[in-house]
């Protein structure tokens, strides 16, 4: 029995053989390459490498199809152009991958081409860590890039993108993170004692001394997410118990307009977790917060079970739909929005929005192997 295991697969391959003897000679296909992706709305995924090339994927937001990706080294970082035509990917390029001498580089890349433009050289200070939000942040004006370092002691580097170099280090002690301010050169980063500091920084190289907000969340029993949004002239936070925070940064100190929490009175002990968990709609002024139950100490990056609704005028949970688990989200906002959700395992799904049904989500595509250690990006129009 074990022999006609061995042979049956023999003679079928032999026979085979026969066959393409037999037949015409082999014509090899011509390889093209698309000078442009296809046309129509697009969502970035980014797979980040720890042992090899981190790769940034263009999809279709239709249908999830892939339009073309482009390859950056270990552990990116990135940031996308208003306009959505251009990425900013930072990442290390180690001579021995994962100790020795390393190489940190700003590269840029031409979205609708797939290409590298060029690339900036860092500090070997730049944050090497897990993919998310706010490392990367350009200034309202997109002259300056903001790059998050960490050595553990904590520092902006400022890159100044016509001269292609960094002019300035901003030295941010117990801060992390980089919030561009929504107009001029200041940007604030999220500090453990409970505020924002903010910088100002200039063409010259030179930046000012901090400017701190009053205490706005307490680091002890209530942290907040690293990863906020902009909305309008604010930043939302969320903190780890459920609530929501809104704070200006349209002047030099940063001040806290509102909070309110999510899930009072709610049974089963709901509250956010993920890894980038929110995503906003400013046309419909809605937020979509993820959400699983039975929060406990830790479970702040468990995956979620459900996607809530929240009207920000209102403070008001609109809807609550059950999702397959995921960890970050995505918005392509527009009249119906689109909202894209994302597993720790690559699985990526695509939810059409009903702003009739009070936000609700309904499921239309899926996608598995999107990669791992992998977060969403920016989802915008036609390139």
């Amino acid at each position: 029995m074990v022999v006609g295991k061995v042979w049956g697969p023999l003679l079928a391959l032999c026979a085979i053989a026969g066959v393409a003897d037999a037949a015409d000679a082999f014509k090899p296909e011509s390889v093209t390459v698309e000078a442009r992706i296809k046309p129509g709305p697009n969502l970035l995924v980014l797979d980040q490498g720890w042992s090899g090339a981190s790769r940034l994927t263009t999809l279709s937001a239709d249908d999830l199809s892939n339009k073309g990706s482009v390859s950056m080294g270990l552990e990116a970082q990135y940031t996308v152009s208003k306009d959505k035509r251009t990425a900013y990917g930072m990442s290390v390029y180690a001579k021995r991958i994962m100790w020795g001498p390393e190489e940190v580089v700003l590269e840029e890349f031409d979205l609708a081409t797939q290409t590298v433009r060029r690339e900036i050289a860092l500090s070997e200070k730049s944050v090497h860590g897990g993919a998310q939000a706010n490392m990367l942040a350009l200034s309202d004006d997109e002259q300056f890039i903001l790059v998050q370092n960490a050595t553990p002691a904590t520092s902006v580097s400022v890159v100044d993108l016509k001269a292609g170099k960094v002019i300035d280090e901003v030295p941010t002690p117990g801060c992390f993170g980089v919030y561009a301010a929504p107009s001029g050169h200041r940007f604030s980063t999220l500090c453990g004692d409970g505020t924002l500091a903010s910088y100002e920084y200039t063409a010259a190289g030179q930046h000012s001394a901090p400017v701190r907000s009053a205490k706005f969340f307490d680091t002890d029993t209530d942290p907040v997410y690293p990863t906020a949004l902009r909305a309008g002239s604010s930043w939302l936070f969320l903190s780890f118990n459920g609530n929501v925070l809104r704070v200006s940064d349209a002047a030099s100190k940063a001040v806290l307009e509102s909070r309110f929490a999510l899930a009072t009175g709610v049974a089963g002990n709901w509250a956010p977790g993920g890894v980038q968990l929110m995503a906003y709609s400013p046309q419909h002024q809605v937020l979509f917060v993820a959400m699983h139950p039975d929060a406990r100490e830790g479970s702040h990056k468990d995956a979620a079970k459900e996607v809530w609704a929240v009207d920000l005028k209102r403070q008001k949970v609109l809807y609550r739909s059950v999702v397959e688990p995921v960890k970050s989200l995505v918005l392509l906002d527009q009249e119906s929005p689109l909202l894209f959700g994302l597993n720790e395992t690559g699985l990526l799904y695509r939810y059409e929005v009903d702003p009739e049904a009070k936000f609700a989500l309904k499921p239309t595509h899926k996608v598995s192997n999107a990669g791992q250690f992998t977060v969403l990006g920016s989802a915008g129009g036609a390139l």
